[in-house]
This record gives structure tokens, sequence and C-alpha cells, in this order.
């Protein structure tokens, strides 16, 4: 009955934003980030997490009331949507063969409802009813919303959200001095908030760009992740090389930035961050173990994997103290190698054919941060919105810049012949 109760919540929303789409993503860009996957089982009492079911809602609505258009967004990537539904063909196939199906509900959580967000964007953006620099700076201030929280958590101004689940997790009895903020785990915090620092291009106010990049960098570094801090240092000398400012504005930006640092390694946050990089408490020690082991089972699963969920068995059997820590190894021992290489051939696809060009400043840097970023841990083989923000930025880095002469459609107007996003 809860359940049935979310359902309709969820097609209530979508129907009610069909026109407005940019608020039923903000609504599950909100609730990805607000809610835990377990926070959202005890409140909710079901397994499905709303943001899923929000979006699996809208592109259900999406389609019913426009199935040409986004008939059209799935023809124009014929190569792309072929090896997305073939991978899901035979992931699930190999999960119900071995027994494993029941951790599909991760699938549909990492790529199935996020695949349902880039559709949407698509087709919307195609259809002159969105504006994806809209989606994006919905995405910055989002979290910029959770960076705050979680400074605001290491400075002991509030108390950590879902705090019985974070303290629940195997990790937080091993570090728990990492900041997670409204997330469940400092890995997907760091990557959440280490995506929306190249978007901070798109906005329009030199000084909001810098406060907003200085705020993630320093809820980044909160969380101790090495890579997040060394990818959003990367989008955050784009964001100040692309800003186009007078040389005196850059020139004060510099010094800010130099000052904010010197007084950010005098501080204490600055302790966890050395201790990371000083010490990763055996963390690179157990990866390389894993892939060590992970050459031994690849023979195996060429063709056909175990399951989902079984590359964590085998870490387990192996007694090694981590699991593969990488979506490929996992999914080719889970899939099979094949399948994983149609996965992620498909993601490098979607990126290769964006255009240079587009119509959201640093979306196409943050989707190949981010493509780099997932690969540091076992990002896609959890219940956490990795797959969400992977997809979300190849939807705004596919976004095309409206051609000379011809003005960007405001939202809510109607659709034009001038095609659908290719």
């Amino acid at each position: 009955m809860l359940f049935l109760s979310q359902v309709l919540a969820s097609v209530v929303l979508a129907v009610v934003t069909a026109r407005r789409p940019a608020v039923g993503l903000a609504v599950v860009l909100a609730v990805a980030a607000g809610l835990p996957f377990g926070a959202a089982q005890l409140v909710l009492g079901t397994t499905w997490h709303p943001a899923v079911t929000i979006a699996l809602a809208m592109v259900l609505v999406c389609a019913l009331r426009n199935p040409r258009a986004v008939g059209t967004v799935l023809a124009a990537r014929p190569l792309v949507t072929a090896a997305l539904v073939t991978f899901l063909v035979v992931a699930v196939v190999t999960s119900w063969s071995t027994g494993r199906a029941g951790d599909l509900g991760t699938l549909v959580m990492q790529i199935v409802a996020p695949v349902a967000v880039f559709v949407v964007v698509s087709t919307a953006t195609a259809e002159g009813l969105l504006r994806p620099g809209t989606v994006a700076r919905t995405f910055v201030a989002v979290c910029v919303g959770a960076a705050l929280i979680l400074i605001a958590v290491w400075a002991g101004i509030v108390t950590q959200p879902w705090q019985s689940e974070v303290e629940s997790s195997r990790w937080w009895s091993v570090e728990p001095d990492r900041m997670t903020g409204t997330f469940d785990h400092p890995l997907v915090a760091s990557l959440w908030l280490s995506a929306a620092v190249p978007l901070a291009c798109d906005l329009r106010s030199a000084w909001v760009r810098v406060s907003v990049v200085l705020t993630l960098l320093f809820a980044i570094a909160l969380t101790g992740s090495r890579l997040a801090l060394v990818v959003a240092g990367v989008a955050a000398v784009v964001v100040l090389l692309r800003s186009r400012v007078h040389a005196m504005t850059k020139a004060t930006v510099v010094i800010l930035l130099t000052t904010a640092t010197a007084w950010f390694l005098q501080s204490s946050a600055a302790d966890l961050v050395n201790e990371r990089f000083a010490d990763d408490g055996g963390s690179s020690s157990a990866r390389l173990q894993s892939l060590r082991l992970a050459a031994d089972v690849w023979s195996e699963t060429i063709v056909f994997g175990r399951g989902f969920g079984a590359s964590e068995q085998v870490t387990r059997n192996a007694l090694i103290s981590t699991t593969f820590e990488n979506p490929v190894v996992m999914f080719s021992i889970d899939f099979g190698v094949v399948a994983t290489m149609l996965f992620f051939g498909a993601l490098v696809g979607i990126l290769v054919r964006t255009s240079r060009e587009t119509t959201v400043a640093g979306a196409r840097l943050g989707a190949v941060l981010v493509l780099v970023s997932i690969l540091g841990f076992n990002s896609l083989s959890t219940n956490t919105p990795i797959g969400l923000v992977v997809f979300l930025l190849l939807a705004l880095a596919g976004a095309p810049r409206p051609a000379a002469g011809r003005p960007e459609p405001s939202p809510g107007t109607r659709p034009s012949a001038h095609g659908v996003l290719a």
C-alpha cells in the first residue's frame, strides 16, 4: 500500500510538471541528494527510492505525451541505445539465472532511472520545454546546499542528518572523521560536489562562481576523498580561466583563492586531507591485491557473468578487506566482460558525440571528470545516486547551442520544427 501511494504521488508529480520538466527534475535531484537509500526505507517503508519512481514516472508521461520525440531521441543514438538495452537484458538474464535477481533493484537505481532522466532532459530540450542551463544551476544549488550542511555538521552547528543510518555503515567504524552531509557515504558526497564545480561556469556572476567553488572545494576536502579533491581542483582552475571578466578581477580572485588555501592548510580541516595523502590506511594496497584477483577471475567471465553482487562475494572469499573498488571490474565479473564493455562503451559514445559548443558551460568537462571519478570506487554497485549524476551530466553535455539567429526556447513554449536533439 505504501509503495502504491509512492507510485501514485510520483505519477501525479510527473503529470503536473509535464510542461515544466525543470520542476520535476529539481525534485528528483533534491530527493536524491537529501534522502539516502537506507533512510528512504525507514521513512517511506518501501525499497524503492522516491527519486527512482519520480524519474520513471516522468519518462513514462513524456513518452505518452510525445512518443515521436522520445523515439527520435533514442533513434538518434542507435548504437548507444542498442548497447544499453543489450547490457540490461544480459544483466537481468545473468542475475536471474544465477539466483541473484534480488539485487536488480540497484541496477534500476543506478542505470534505468538515470537513463530515464537522460531521455527526459534530451527530449524536453528538443521540444523547447526545458532550458538545460536551468537544470545545471539547479544541480549546483542542490550541491551547494548539501555542501553547506556538510560544513555545518563538521563545525558542530547541526547534527549529522540520518545519523543512525550513517553510523551503522561499515565505513563509519574505520573513518568516522570523514564528513558526508546529507549523503550516506563520503565518496558519494564528494562525487556529487565535485561534479558541480565545472557547472559553476554557467553562473553569471564571477563572485558567485568563486563563492560556490570555494564552498564546494572546502566541503570536498572534508569528505577526505583524494581523487575528488584533485578532480575538483582541476575543474576550479578551468572555471577561473574561462571566466570572462577583467584581468584585475581575475587577479583579485587568485589572491582570494590563495588566501583561502593558506587558511585551509593551517586549519584542522586540512589534517584529514594530509592524513589521507600520507597514509590511506592500506586502501591502495588492498586495491592492488583485488586487481590481481580480478585478473585471475576474468577468464571465467568473458561472456557470462556470475550475477549482480557476485564480485563482492569473490573478494570476501579471498579474504580481501575491500571490494574491487572499480565498476568496470565489478560489472565484468557480475555480467561478463562483453556486456560491461557495451555499457561503458555506450557512456563514452554519448560523450564523444557531444559538441564542444554546448548550451551549458562546463558540462562537457564535468561529464569527463565524473566518468573518471566513478572508476575510483564501487560507485555503480551500491544503492546510491551515482548513476543519476553520470547520465545527468551526459545529457547536459549533449545539449546543443541554439542555431545562429534562433533564440533559445523558453520553457513552456510550443515545440518548433527545429528537429530533435541528435
